[in-house]
């Protein structure tokens, strides 16, 4: 399939550059796959379309503040880091603001005056990078680095994004970028599910930056997807066999905890521990253990877009993207969302 059919004109306006001043103020388009009805609401009421025969999987990783400034040794010119992943205290791998200007054996100075050292490339893009003691930690990066806002808000990040750029339940440091759809819970919509009794679990996916890559292959089926890591511990493993065990409806809270689950499950069940995944789902898959989905509206050309389309049938995504653009919906990833069902 050509990877342009996933292409779309949005206004600019559309693409929302804060969030909802509550979270679960959110518009919410709700979609029924086997009506074909959609419903615009809000997230506060996502009980009036599901009830305790559902079950809910959310992403609880969290974004670590991995933007970070930098300066060349001999030039003094000043850099930025995006980094990737900390591979230990020592070593981290990074995107830079110019693959360019950074060569093998190119020395930096970091933000606490650390000297550090372009040590390899890892691909066309990202590089492994070490500095001359251990500094690299999640503190480190909490006192040195910023938010990564994704390239389409146009903003400085500042401490109210790094409240808002993460969820309110996010627990394990390791996202590049946050798991956006948990965006929108706040602790009144938990009041509301554990009232209605509709059972919650948590898996851990650390998004890499990967997710805002468009397809630039011309045909959909040759995209390389990027790989990430999941961890699922025995606690919530259990509860996610329990629910499908009791035949309940598990819905995913974004693309990340769908990919996790049906990556995770077997024939025998889901098990816990630490794996990696780089499930690509597109036309023709069929889902394993979910039943819908809770995402935000992604961006054109994605794989997050195609995955959508795979779930619900692309003549179905198209209509439904626009009426959320006719309709005002707000995009990406301080946007509104949606719930297929």
């Amino acid at each position: 399939m050509k990877t342009d059919n996933f292409d779309f004109e949005l206004p600019d306006e559309l693409i929302a550059q804060k969030p909802a001043d509550i979270r679960s103020d959110a518009r919410l388009l709700v979609y029924y796959r086997n009506t074909g009805e959609i419903v615009d609401s809000k997230v506060l009421n996502i009980t009036d379309f599901i009830d305790d025969t559902y079950h809910l999987v959310f992403n609880n990783s969290k974004v670590i503040p991995c933007r970070m400034k930098i300066k060349k040794v001999d030039s003094n010119r000043e850099g930025e880091l995006l980094v990737l992943k900390i591979v230990d205290n020592t070593t981290i791998h990074s995107l830079t603001d110019s693959n360019k200007k950074y060569k093998i054996g190119q020395r930096i100075v970091l933000p606490d005056g650390t000297m550090a050292i372009f040590k390899a490339n890892i691909d066309d893009i990202s590089k492994v990078i070490v500095s001359d003691k251990p500094v690299f930690d999640v503190d480190y990066f909490n006192t040195y680095g910023s938010i990564p806002l994704p390239p389409y808000i146009k903003k400085i990040p500042d401490s109210y994004d790094n409240e808002r750029y993460q969820t309110t339940f996010s627990k394990k440091y390791g996202s590049a970028a946050a798991p956006t759809a948990g965006l929108h819970f706040d602790e009144k919509i938990f009041t509301i599910l554990n009232d209605k009794k509709i059972d919650v679990s948590f898996v851990s996916l650390h998004v890499g930056l990967g997710t805002f890559q468009p397809i630039y292959s011309d045909d959909i089926e040759n995209h390389q997807i990027h790989e990430e890591e999941y961890e699922i511990d025995r606690e919530q493993s259990d509860a996610l066999n329990q629910a499908i065990f009791n035949k309940k409806k598990i819905i995913p809270i974004g693309t990340t905890s769908l990919r996790t689950i049906e990556s995770a499950y077997t024939s025998d069940g889901i098990f816990p521990g630490v794996a990696k995944t780089k499930l690509y789902i597109t036309p023709g898959y069929q889902l394993k253990v979910a039943s819908g989905l809770f995402t935000n509206f992604h961006t054109p050309k994605s794989s997050l877009a195609v995955l959508v389309a795979s779930i619900i049938g692309y003549d179905n995504f198209i209509r439904i993207y626009k009426h959320a653009i006719e309709n005002k919906y707000r995009f990406f990833s301080y946007g509104d969302a949606m719930l297929i069902l």
